[in-house]
């Protein structure tokens, strides 16, 4: 990712300025990767989400160098994210065995925020071609040098594009697909954002209302294009981009990468996984990766900030970080579902389906301590859910294991947990779907007689002499 970073204290206005992702001398430090995100998978998501009628797959359209102002889908006034295919002059234009992938990218991005949010918010996307609203006005930039003066170059790329892409009326950022200008052997995506006291300001004030942010994922030179009917390209390092232009992650959140006490502009992710902005970036993070949202079989996980209290919520309690602090969902480039149909599903009609979304996570009650009884709190929901399962799991080494038979809101802890950490996810169900949330892990499960002091009478120690009942080490004030 590459970060802008704005200082209070040396600048009265905004000015985008390079760090994270590049050092002082423009080398760069750090790159999001396909396998720093490979635990996440938009088009399962999708699929559990089941949204009919939502934005098509394939692409339609004419290949365009210029807006395409006279189909837009919204109005000129609207904020918005510009998607650009570029590629260098000695490489040839493969926009059209790139269209269907990208029009896909944005199909399933859409169709997953719309799950994030419980059907309440996605994407302000330019859209609108001669076939319709639904497909997305897709600008190609014909850069006008050699692939030489682009490689993993971001200031040149985004430089050039913004150049070619003419005025906008509103707050507008840009996505590139930088076609065949990766010089490594992985794909990667950089993406601008602004972290500190400017970037973390709650509310329309925030410097990421304003627009003006770019994003870039570099293809690897030799590789073929998607090709037509490709069903996306990597969708999830679009959006973490893109995510990072809408203010995620601040060093401020409880999950932050960011160690205690510094401003390093090299960590801007979280470490409560599995998420679309986190992972462990560099040595030296706060924490070590812990996965507490997993994927339940036919349930739309919670993969947009992991419980709802790093980046992204809904309707956040009060008082809580994200009703404190910048939250994503509140940023001008994110619309109501109702504004921007077909893109959450429904079709034009707006009937977007509303499955349950969880607004605070489930938390375990009790102690946990072998034969105690410990309860689950289901945590906060939104769009009414009509039921809740629960599955108790034990950590073992790294993973997470099914207890056999643990399906219930409380759970007495065994033998086999003594040492072991315990968890539990609830699902929720309610017409429109069924989502999941899990609890953060709870303490060590002691043994029972762990911090029981036994007692034993004067009367009992002259009497027990030598009695096994009553062990001499008890008489001497012992405790077991």
């Amino acid at each position: 990712m590459r970060l802008a970073l704005l200082l209070a204290a040396v600048f009265t206005l905004f000015v985008a300025t390079p760090a994270a992702a590049h050092d002082g001398d423009g080398v760069l430090t750090h790159r999001d990767t396909r396998d720093d995100l490979s635990e996440i998978h938009l088009a399962a998501t999708a699929a559990a989400a089941a949204a009919p009628d939502a934005l098509p797959y394939p692409w339609c359209g004419d290949e365009r160098t210029t807006d395409d102002t006279a189909n837009a889908a919204q109005s000129p006034n609207a904020p918005r994210f510009k998607i650009i295919y570029a590629h260098a002059a000695d490489r040839p234009d493969r926009f059209a065995s790139w269209a269907d992938a990208l029009q896909s990218n944005i199909a399933l991005i859409q169709r997953y925020l719309a799950a994030q949010s419980g059907g309440s918010k996605a994407l302000r996307i330019d859209m609108g071609t001669r076939c319709g609203p639904q497909y997305v006005d897709l600008q190609v930039v014909h850069l006008s040098r050699p692939r030489a003066s682009y490689v993993d170059n971001f200031s040149a790329i985004v430089g050039e594009v913004e150049s070619r892409m003419g005025a906008a009326l509103a707050p507008r950022n840009t996505v590139v697909v930088a076609d065949s200008l990766n010089g490594g052997t992985y794909d990667y995506g950089l993406g601008e954002n602004v972290l500190g006291t400017y970037g973390d300001t709650p509310g329309p004030g925030n410097v990421h209302n304003r627009g003006g942010f770019a994003s870039v994922v570099f293809s690897r030179d030799g590789k073929e294009a998607p090709g037509a009917g490709a069903r996306g390209w990597w969708p999830e390092g679009m959006l973490h981009e893109i995510t990072h232009n809408l203010g995620g992650v601040q060093w401020s959140a409880p999950h932050s990468t960011q160690p205690v006490g510094l401003q390093d502009p090299r960590f801007g992710h979280c470490w409560q996984g599995y998420d679309v902005m986190c992972y462990v970036e560099d040595s030296g993070a706060a924490h070590a990766m812990r996965n507490d949202c997993p994927r339940i079989g036919g349930a739309i996980p919670q993969t947009y900030d992991c419980g709802h209290d790093d980046y992204f919520n809904p309707s956040p309690a009060a008082g809580s970080y994200l009703a404190t602090h910048w939250n994503v969902y509140d940023n001008d480039f994110l619309a109501a579902c109702a504004d921007i149909m077909p893109a959450c599903g429904g079709g034009m009609a707006g009937l977007v389906p509303e499955p349950p979304v969880a607004t605070s996570g489930p938390t375990v009650l009790g102690m946990p301590r072998r034969g105690a009884v410990i309860t689950a709190d289901g945590g906060s929901w939104q769009n009414g859910p009509i039921a809740y399962s629960f599955r108790w799991q034990r950590l073992r080494g790294r993973h997470w294991a099914n207890i056999s038979g643990a399906r219930r809101a409380s759970y007495r802890a065994k033998k086999a947990d003594s040492g072991r950490r315990l968890r539990v996810q609830v699902v929720a169900t309610n017409p429109d779907g069924r989502a999941s949330a899990a609890s953060p892990p709870t303490a060590r499960v002691a043994d029972r007689q762990v911090g029981h002091a036994q007692s034993v009478t004067s009367r009992q120690c002259r009497v027990a002499t030598g009695r096994a009942r009553t062990p001499l080490a008890k008489c001497r004030g012992r405790r077991t």
